[in-house]
């Protein structure tokens, strides 16, 4: 904790100046996404987690937890999740997360590490971090985030999986969203040994309940999504679960990117 202690200062570390018991809270389980990790700010973000008591949870854990299964779970649980797979996942985050004990799940941009930005993570790099059991490889989307047009006017864009193309009719919107969604299982089954197909994050937390130019779209998209994944994350809803709530319907999360670790705490108390 020492190097942590220098980043974020001792005043947040209750290893600098001890802190008192705090309440379990096992009937519920915060879920965080970060897209952007910014240092120092997201290694004070984690300690002062810690100092509140909280711990993060895996991902299958977590399942079983919303199934109402039994399940050991640490007084305070946490699901710590991120978007993208962004370089700085692996520069920044990691070995954060490595120093405290955490883990997390990764959700992949799956079109932009195979085109290999270099601002994501490569391929060696997801497979490392999947083996080293302190991250959850899963799926984000295929080669499909980003917007697209689906009208004459110049705001007629919106994401590739909610909305049919120009002149797209349903079947053909099928045809593109369901073969993306596929293709990056391939790529991670493939290229990430270990990968287990067990949770979804749609770009821009959008399957079509959003917006979308098609009523149909968001029943047909989240119906294709269970049936490869036991889970589907949003932000649109509750970012705290609560045990036995389930997995037949999307789970949400609190957006770190625009708020801060002290709102989302002070949300639960």
């Amino acid at each position: 904790m020492r190097r942590l202690a220098l980043l974020v200062g001792c005043g947040v570390l209750a290893a600098c100046g001890g802190s008192e018991p705090l309440e379990p809270r096992r009937s519920s389980v915060p879920v965080l996404v970060y897209r952007e990790v910014v240092a120092p700010q997201f290694a004070a973000d984690m300690v002062r987690l810690r100092r509140e008591g909280y711990d993060t949870i895996t991902l299958p854990a977590f399942i079983r937890f919303l199934r109402g299964e039994p399940v050991s779970l640490p007084p305070r649980p946490l699901l710590l999740t991120f978007d993208d797979g962004r370089a700085d996942v692996s520069t920044k985050a990691d070995p954060v997360l490595a120093e405290l004990g955490l883990n997390a799940v990764l959700f992949v941009d799956v079109g932009q590490v195979d085109a290999r930005n270099p601002d994501y993570l490569g391929w060696e790099q997801l497979a490392r971090l999947q083996r080293g059991r302190r991250w959850d490889v899963q799926l984000q989307s295929g080669s499909g985030k980003y917007l697209m047009r689906y009208g004459p006017r110049r705001d007629h864009v919106g994401p590739f999986y909610a909305y049919r193309g120009t002149e797209e009719v349903l079947g053909g919107w099928r045809e593109r969203v369901f073969g993306d969604v596929s293709w990056g299982e391939r790529q991670l089954a493939y290229r990430v040994p270990g990968y287990r197909p067990l949770a979804f994050s749609p770009p821009y937390g959008n399957y079509g309940q959003l917006a979308t130019n098609d009523s149909a779209i968001p029943r047909l998209l989240l119906a294709r999504l269970y049936e490869s994944f036991t889970l589907v994350f949003t932000q649109d809803r509750p970012g705290l679960a609560t045990t036995g709530a389930g997995t037949s319907r999307p789970i949400g999360r609190f957006d770190m990117d625009h708020t801060t670790i002290e709102g989302g705490i002070a949300s639960l108390d």
